[in-house]
Parts: structure tokens; C-alpha cells; sequence
């Protein structure tokens, strides 16, 4: 270890001291004095209108939200606030936010905010069936969200247990005559139903004809909602039955042309790419050497060897590719995998860099490399299979990344395995060639200097690869994400580029690199000045208010980089902006059915980097957007469904059921697990609905040949 290194550490011990006493940390003790529910009255009859009171009690200096926000860039700013299903107790009024709240005014928008006390009040009725005695009634969901005043800073939202006493006693009473209807079809339906929750934030008021809720799911009307959704899923509705009712509308799928050949192509062009890596490259003349001397053994046949050996690389690759294949559209969504994904690059990636070198468990290394020192056949697969997993290293990246071209196309079982052998064999090939001709090794470039260089570079690109995985995951889990926030890992991005320019220049080394430097080559160079130029032109989007005041460099490269780090929108961006999207197929088809129009749906989600670059790139045209006007827009969202296409704060467990029914809607109805898929429907007056056209384009690179796809859907 270096003095520097020494010196930085020293100073690291010295300084936490310093640093944990000049900065105290905030808690939810200091902030917060009490939350209570209760009950007023606290005794009541059968029958009797009761008033619910959720009350919080803030200590100076600290400040909470509504569960609404009107302010533009804030939407999430909010608190959540579920109400139990009917039973003992049944809720007959929304939750609105009580007045006294304060406005705040920065260059990302506006926010209303509460100090000292607040307490939230919900009318409900005693059911007329309840028992007499002692009840409790706990709230579903208090999710609270509380800052600092001085420093501006947030805690992480805290999930408060709530619940209140009340005693039912007397003879019963006659309900409310506003309150009437909606206690009968609680009392009428066993469990009775969800009962209502507060609208989503709003950004954007819309007059109230323009939204339409469902009377017949509500006890009472909703207010006017906000953004232009045209119909947002309902709290009392059965969605999976919803879905399984237009299901029954459309025909059975269809096999489509997929793109077979150039999914093959490309399985083959990731595995010759994968040779040249520094895991792979340097052991074909050790193994092709390890062939040569095998041969001069008696009855040994060098092509026999190098066959099975192949082989056995075939196989092992295949198997894993194929695992990753068939199920990387649900594991690349699935927070636990990402995060476990990302975890596996920073190791990979402070391989690359020499921190340690990943080999085989003991026990494992010491068998392979006796049955591989024994010679024959066995020796030859267990070598492979030694071989195989240690370049792990190196392999995975390219496999995840051909991987990722099975989500972007319609691809049977049978072409997967295609696919996988494809990889696998153009993987494998050079150790059989190269045994059948032994004299091209000479004519193979030395590993040496060169393939440091590709090693190292290959540890930034893996180490900027875990940050994406690390983002995705807490996106799944909380929105706005908390640490690896849009801005952290661009910035991130930003310094490996750097860090990678400044390695490429030769302005330090890595300890596998040569001690000496005679020069630095030109290619070197030009990836050198390729990677600094990139993190000078991402360096703008640094900086800016909010999404909305982003400063987005001009052209294709931010565009994708952009949409693949899945920006933070806001809640007008989150449905389309001006685009009237709606989340329910099943009432987007009946309107449509009524006046003899379309439906586009646009398959999508959450962490779909090619939907949001569509989104904003081609969505956003005015050609596009004119031929939108012509259809009802649909968005499905196949991962978590955002809360803003709800008429009521549905709770993460919901939205990602109702995600998971979209996404088994997309695979049976369209034989589909791509993102993006665009599909046009067309609903007949028979009941039934006919599908026009599928647009076969993951991410829409002709936007001529989108803008006539949209055209023709309406012929």
C-alpha cells in the first residue's frame, strides 16, 4: 500500500470523529412528538355518523406534507393515507387534507407543507349489523414524511402503525340520508368494499368532464383529478377480471416474425467479441499448447481432444445462456435480482482493476486440476469446465447484454436455444481451429500491455454497469429513489469516464499494468479522448432545477443514456404530458367501441429504458402527436403501475399485482414479453375486438415507418 493511500486513510480516522460531532444525525423521535388516531364520539350507535381524526404533532423546526400536492415538480411530496375496508366501521367520505397548510416557492415549483399540528378528518358510519362492545379500527397505511427545516433534508418515509377504540352500545339509528347509499352496498357486500383513499397529487388541474370515474365503485363522487389521464383503474374493481374479460375479446395470438436471423447473428457476433476479452484471449494458446504436447502421447488424437473440449464449453454456455434467456424479462425488473446483479459487477469489476483475482474454491481447483492432469477425455472436460467458470469474469457482461436482445423481440423456445447454442459455439470455435491448425497461433497478437488496457476498461464499464443495476432496484422500491438518484449516478458516470481517460493517458497504472510507459499508443488515444469528450458533453445535465429545468445536451447520445438511466419524471411526464393516456383497456375499448374508433396500447414500464426514450423522443413529435389525437391511448405498464393512474393512493402491493396481470395479459393475448410492444386494437360492435396492427420495433429507430404504422392502423 502506497504512503498516499496511508496518508488518506490516516486522515479518514482522524476526521469521522470530527464529522459524526459537528453534524448531528436527524431521527423520527426528534421530529415527530405524537400521531393518534381517535374517534369522535367515542361511543356511538349502530347507525351513528362518527368523525375519524388522524392527529400529528411536529416539534419546532420540522414540517410534514398533505396527502396532495397541487404545486408543479412535487407531486411525490406527500403523505399516504389508507383507509380500513368497511366492517365495524364503515368510511363514507374521501380523506381531505385539512387547512392551515403553508406554500413554499423554488425554481422547481411549489409545495404546501404543515408545522407544529395538523389533524386529518374522515366521516364514517357505525354499522347498522355491528355488535355492541369495545372495537378497534386501525388505519391500512400511514406513510408520513418529514424535513427539516434548517437543513431542508427529509427522513425516508416511516410506515406508522395507527388505530383507535370506540365502544358501540345503544339501540340502533337511522343512517344519514347523504351517507344511505353507500352504508347499504357496504352492509349488502360481504367484507363490504375498499373504501375510497385520497386522489393522487396533481400538477396540472383538468376541468372535472374530463375525468370519468366509475359512480358505481364509489360511495361518492370523486373531485376533479388532475393530469390528462382519461381513465384511471378504480380501487373497488377486480383488474385481473378486467383484463381477463378483454382477453376473452381478442383472437388467440399469432406467430410473428421475430428476427430470427439477426438474433443469431448477433448471438454469434457477442460470443467472437467475448474471445478478445482479457479472461478469455490469453488461455487459447495455453490450451491449444496443452492439445500439442496431449498429441505426442501414443494413440492421442489432438482434434478428438480439442472436440471434446469444445463441446463441453458448447454445453456449459448454452445451459447458462438459455437459463438467462427464458427469464431475463422478468429478472432484469426484479429488485432483489438487480441488486444482487450489481453487487456481482463491482466484484467483477475490482477484479478487473487487480484488487484480487477470482479463481475456483480450493476443494473444486484441486479436483478439476487432478482429473485434468490425468489426461484422456475426462482431463480434457474437466480443463473445459475450469476454464469456463473463470472466465465467468469476463463472459457475463456480453452474455447479459445478447440477453437483453431476447426482451426486444418475440423469440420461441426453440429459437432461444438457437440463440444460445449460437453464442456458445462462436465462443468455443477458435479452440477447435486453432487445433486443427496450430500454425495460426503465431499469427495471433501477444497478450501483453494491450490487454491490460482492455481489462481495466472493462472494470470502469462493469462498475459503471452495477450503479444502473443498483438505480433499478430501488426504483422498484421507492419513488423518487433515496441514493442512487438520477443526478448521484450520472455523476458517477461522469468520474469513471474521467478515471477511465486519465488510465487510457497513461497518468497512472494498475498493478498488472508494465512498470514502464514508452509511449502511448493511438489508439489509446482515441478511446482515451472518446471517453473524456463523453463526460465533458453529460457534464450540463449535471446541472439544472429539477426535471423540468434539466439542461438536456442536443442529440442521440444524452437521448439514450438519458432514457437508459430512467430519469425521474415529472408528474406530467409520468403520463405522457399532454397525451391523454389511460390505464383501463377495458373502458379505453367500450368508448371506443361507442363512437367506432382505436385503441393504441403501448405496453410499457417503470424501468424500460427504450419506452422512455421513445417516450420523449418519438412520442413528443408533432407528426406522432397528431395521429395520437385520432386514437384512445392505452399505457400498461408490465413492472409497477405508478400510483397517478389510480383513482386512489393504491399501496405498492397493488400496483405491482396489477403490473404483473399486464404483463401475463401482453404474453397470452400477443405471445409478447418485449418492452416496448405497440399494439392498435380495433373494438367490433359484436363484442369482440380485432387486433390491426403490431408494431415490431422495440425501440422506434424509422419514425417514418412508426408515424405509417399509425396511419394505417386507422384505415
Amino acid at each position: 500500500m502506497s504512503r498516499l493511500t496511508h496518508l488518506a486513510l490516516a486522515l479518514l480516522v482522524v476526521s469521522s470523529p470530527a464529522l459524526a460531532q459537528g453534524k448531528a444525525r436527524l431521527s423520527f423521535d426528534d421530529a415527530v412528538r405524537s400521531i393518534e388516531g381517535r374517534l369522535e364520539p367515542a361511543e356511538a350507535r349502530p347507525g351513528q355518523t362518527v368523525t375519524f381524526k388522524l392527529a400529528v404533532k411536529l416539534n419546532p423546526g420540522w414540517y410534514t406534507y398533505p396527502t396532495v400536492q397541487t404545486g408543479m415538480g412535487f407531486a411525490e411530496s406527500r403523505n399516504t393515507i389508507q383507509l380500513p375496508d368497511a366492517g365495524d366501521l364503515i368510511f363514507v367520505e374521501r380523506v381531505s387534507d385539512p387547512p392551515g397548510s403553508k406554500t413554499k416557492s423554488s425554481t422547481s415549483g411549489s409545495f404546501a407543507y404543515y408545522t407544529d399540528e395538523l389533524t386529518w378528518e374522515v366521516k364514517a358510519v357505525v354499522s347498522p349489523r355491528a355488535t355492541p362492545g369495545e372495537k378497534k379500527v386501525r388505519l391500512k397505511t400511514f406513510t408520513i414524511i418529514v424535513c427539516n427545516e434548517e437543513t431542508g433534508n427529509c427522513l425516508l418515509p416511516k410506515k406508522v402503525p395507527v388505530e383507535a377504540t370506540f365502544r358501540i352500545s345503544g339501540s340502533p339509528v337511522e343512517v344519514e340520508p347523504k351517507y344511505a347509499e353507500a352504508v347499504s352496498k357496504a352492509v349488502a357486500t360481504p367484507n363490504g368494499p375498499p373504501t375510497p383513499k385520497p386522489p393522487p397529487p396533481s400538477a396540472k388541474q383538468l376541468p372535472k368532464e374530463d375525468v370519468a370515474p366509475d359512480k358505481a365503485d364509489t360511495p361518492t363522487a370523486a373531485p376533479a383529478e388532475s393530469k390528462a389521464v382519461a381513465h384511471r383503474l378504480s380501487a373497488n374493481r377486480d383488474y385481473a377480471a378486467d383484463m381477463k374479460a378483454v382477453l376473452d375479446q381478442l383472437p388467440p395470438p399469432t406467430s410473428r416474425e421475430g428476427g430470427l436471423w439477426r438474433f443469431l447473428a448477433a448471438a454469434v457476433g457477442f460470443g467472437i467479441i467475448t474471445i478478445f476479452t482479457p479472461c478469455v484471449f490469453p488461455m487459447i494458446p495455453i490450451t491449444v499448447s496443452i492439445f500439442l504436447k496431449q498429441s505426442q502421447k501414443e494413440g492421442s488424437n489432438p482434434i478428438t481432444h480439442a472436440l471434446i473440449y469444445a463441446a463441453t464449453i458448447v454445453v456449459i454456455l448454452s445451459v447458462a445462456a438459455l437459463t438467462l434467456l427464458s427469464t431475463f424479462s422478468r429478472l432484469a425488473v426484479d429488485p432483489y435480482m438487480n441488486v444482487l446483479l450489481g453487487a456481482l459487477f463491482v466484484v467483477l469489476a475490482l477484479s478487473l482493476f487487480g484488487l484480487f483475482e477470482i479463481t475456483l474454491p480450493s476443494s473444486l481447483a484441486t479436483a478439476t486440476s487432478d482429473r485434468a492432469s490425468k489426461g484422456g477425455y475426462v482431463g480434457t472436460v474437466f480443463m473445459a469446465i475450469s476454464f469456463t467458470i473463470v472466465s465467468f469474469t469476463c463472459v457475463a457482461p456480453f452474455l447479459g447484454g445478447f440477453s437483453t436482445m431476447a426482451t426486444s423481440g418475440s423469440f420461441s423456445f426453440l429459437e432461444l436455444c438457437l440463440g444460445a447454442l449460437a453464442f456458445a459455439i462462436a465462443f468455443a470455435s477458435p479452440f477447435f481451429l486453432l487445433a486443427l491448425f496450430p500454425s495460426l497461433i503465431k499469427k495471433l497478437p501477444k497478450s501483453g500491455d494491450w490487454m491490460n488496457m482492455i481489462k481495466v476498461t472493462m472494470g470502469f464499464l462493469e462498475l459503471a454497469a452495477a450503479l444502473k443495476f443498483f438505480r433499478t432496484a430501488e426504483l422498484r422500491w421507492v419513488t423518487p429513489p433515496e441514493f442512487f438518484t438520477y443526478d448521484a449516478v450520472l455523476a458517477a458516470w461522469v468520474a469513471i469516464l474521467v478515471a477511465m481517460a486519465f488510465y487510457l493517458l497513461g497518468i497512472f497504472k494498475m498493478k498488472h499494468d508494465h512498470e514502464e510507459h514508452d509511449h502511448v499508443g493511438p489508439f489509446r488515444i482515441m478511446f482515451a479522448l472518446v471517453s473524456l469528450g463523453l463526460a465533458v458533453y453529460l457534464t450540463p445535465a449535471l446541472f439544472g432545477n429539477g426535471a423540468r429545468e434539466r439542461n438536456r445536451p442536443a442529440g442521440t447520445v444524452y437521448a439514450w443514456i438519458d432514457a437508459f438511466l430512467l430519469p425521474e419524471p415529472s408528474a406530467a411526464e409520468v403520463v405522457g404530458g399532454e397525451l391523454p393516456w389511460s390505464a383501463d383497456l377495458r373502458r379505453a375499448l367500450d368508448d371506443a367501441r361507442a363512437k367506432g374508433g382505436r385503441v393504441f396500447v403501448d405496453f410499457t414500464g417503470v424501468t424500460c429504458s427504450n419506452c422512455k426514450l421513445n417516450e420523449r423522443e418519438v412520442f413528443t413529435k408533432p407528426e406522432v402527436k397528431e395521429q395520437f389525437k385520432q386514437y384512445t391511448l392505452v399505457q400498461l405498464y408490465t413492472d409497477t403501475i405508478p400510483d397517478v393512474f389510480y383513482d386512489s393512493a393504491p399501496g405498492i402491493d397493488r400496483q405491482k399485482a396489477d403490473a404483473s396481470v399486464n404483463f401475463n395479459f401482453e404474453k397470452n393475448s400477443f405471445g409478447e414479453e418485449q418492452l416496448p410492444l405497440y399494439v392498435i386494437l380495433k373494438p367490433e360492435p359484436t363484442g369482440k375486438t380485432t387486433v390491426v396492427g403490431v408494431y415490431e420495433e422495440g425501440k422506434i429507430n424509422n419514425e417514418a415507418k412508426f408515424i405509417e404504422f399509425l396511419k394505417n392502423g386507422l384505415k
